[in-house]
């Protein structure tokens, strides 16, 4: 079965199945629906690489067919779940492993899979303790559910700037591209260290990146967004406020309560 990239076409909607990539069902899948005949198994294949190349929309394959195919992308998708929510499991911190995707949390993540490169990044602005931590990782959890290939990244400001201060065990250029790469990525306490040329610098060159290339990303702060230019200096706030959702998060300190 011809699988050339250029000439395939899922559809995605037809399916109810997240965009990505997935293995196309061939002659092996067909011998499962076929009359038992080696003709008719080679009939329904030669039909599914007509479906896949869009030379037959999915409302003329025939319900075994499509029941098939769409059994085929479901089990993949189930497969891929599973795998990314144990690799959530892994990297979340234990104070948000119960951090449960909400209905915003939800979509972000389906405009993530459904377009990566087009979705909106994510700033929580709010006090401390209001909930931003919790919320961001309640939307990394939404993404993980999705079943998408979607990889991202976790640090707080702090630790990113270990990772790229020059002298450590690996490049900080090496880092930076790292950083720079990862399909989402998730900035916590950003604004919160000392503010130094080094430090705005380095913040600068990764958002920028990011934001030349449409790398969706989670930000939480504690400063205001109209303290935004302040805290990271006017040409990440710049950045920030246009490739960025605003999410104020308010409330008392949530941690006083012993509610996070």
């Amino acid at each position: 079965m011809n699988t050339q990239p250029s000439k395939i076409r899922i559809d995605i909607a037809a399916y109810g199945i997240p965009a990505g990539n997935y293995a196309l069902p061939g002659l092996a899948q067909a011998r499962s629906i076929a009359d038992g005949t080696e003709a008719d198994e080679l009939r329904i294949a030669d039909r599914f690489e007509r479906h896949f190349t869009g030379k037959l929309p999915a409302a003329e394959l025939t319900q075994a067919e499509f029941d098939l195919i769409r059994g085929e992308f479901h089990e993949q998708v189930a497969e891929r779940r599973e795998r990314a929510l144990e690799r959530y499991e892994r990297i979340v911190p234990r104070r948000f492993a119960h951090a449960a995707a909400g209905e915003r949390s939800t979509a972000w993540a389906a405009a993530v899979t459904a377009d990566l490169h087009g979705a909106r990044s994510l700033l929580l602005c709010g006090p401390v303790g209001t909930g931003k931590t919790h919320s961001a990782w309640s939307a990394l959890r939404a993404i993980a559910e999705t079943g998408t290939n979607i990889r991202f990244l976790a640090t707080t400001e702090a630790d990113l700037f270990a990772r790229l201060r020059p002298g450590g065990s690996t490049s900080p250029e090496d880092e930076l591209e790292a950083l720079t790469k990862v399909d989402v990525l998730f900035v916590d306490d950003l604004g919160a260290a000392k503010n130094t040329e080094w430090t705005e610098e380095i913040t600068y060159r990764l958002i920028n990146r990011r934001y030349e290339e449409c790398q969706p990303c989670i930000f939480t702060t504690n400063a205001a967004a109209k303290e935004l230019a302040s805290v990271v200096g006017d040409r990440i706030a710049s950045r920030l406020q246009q490739m960025c959702d605003l999410i104020p998060m308010t409330g008392a300190d949530r941690r006083k309560g012993g509610n996070l």
